[in-house]
């Protein structure tokens, strides 16, 4: 939980040095991480999970979720087009499969066995398109108006944590319970830490590299 405000004030710091015309890329990491940082404290004082179905659902990862990844692909599609009014269509979409996704998650994460798993097929029909459209057309937008090289990094970034959460969900109290809460907890934990914080640092690396090089 400390971790994503140290984040954020970190990430202010280091927002402060950027040209104004780069400083979006200091807005989108400092949101994300402090609303990750909300619903977590949320989660520390037992007010971000209630007890449905027979199990605990810690909503406020959903709430987390819903808000922040709309931001870090917004952040990801800004090193995709020199403005995102380019793109506007394609985002919205990219945006629309994403919250479905995490919407359709925590309906099966309300479920019981076996439509818990119905629920997480379809979530994850809505991650394929999500997938899709970033190394589709938008990694075709970054190819042609944008900056290749820290797109593609970040893109491989998000793909390769956000193929985790998934895995997690399935083997963990939302579905077949192979984990402890415990330990399901903490892979949440390190996942967040690090497609939140680690994505921040490298976007606002790349964003100074960039103008550097502009320069």
């Amino acid at each position: 939980m400390d971790r994503n405000a140290a984040g954020g004030v970190l990430f202010w710091l280091i927002s402060r040095r950027l040209p104004q015309v780069e400083k979006r890329h200091g807005v989108a990491a400092m949101t994300i991480v402090f609303v990750a940082f909300a619903n977590y404290f949320a989660m520390a004082l037992g007010q971000g999970d209630i007890f449905f179905n027979g199990r605990t659902v810690y909503f406020a990862r959903y709430t987390d979720w819903v808000i922040t990844t709309p931001i870090l692909l917004a952040s990801l599609a800004m090193f995709a087009g020199n403005t995102l009014s380019r793109i506007a269509t394609l985002l919205a979409a990219l945006i629309a499969a994403d919250v479905y996704m995490i919407v359709t998650g925590l309906v099966g994460n309300l479920s019981s066995a076996p439509y818990n798993y119905y629920w997480w097929i379809i979530s994850m029909v809505a991650f394929l398109v999500v997938l899709g459209l970033i190394w589709g057309p938008l990694r075709q937008r970054a190819s042609e108006d944008g900056q290749m090289a820290p797109f593609s990094k970040l893109a491989s970034m998000l793909t390769a944590l956000w193929v985790c959460y998934p895995i997690v969900w399935l083997v963990g109290s939302s579905g077949a319970e192979l984990i402890s809460v415990t330990v399901e907890s903490w892979l949440y934990l390190v996942l967040d830490v690090t497609a939140k914080v680690g994505f921040g640092f490298v976007a606002l690396s790349a964003a100074r590299q960039g103008q550097s090089r502009a320069h």
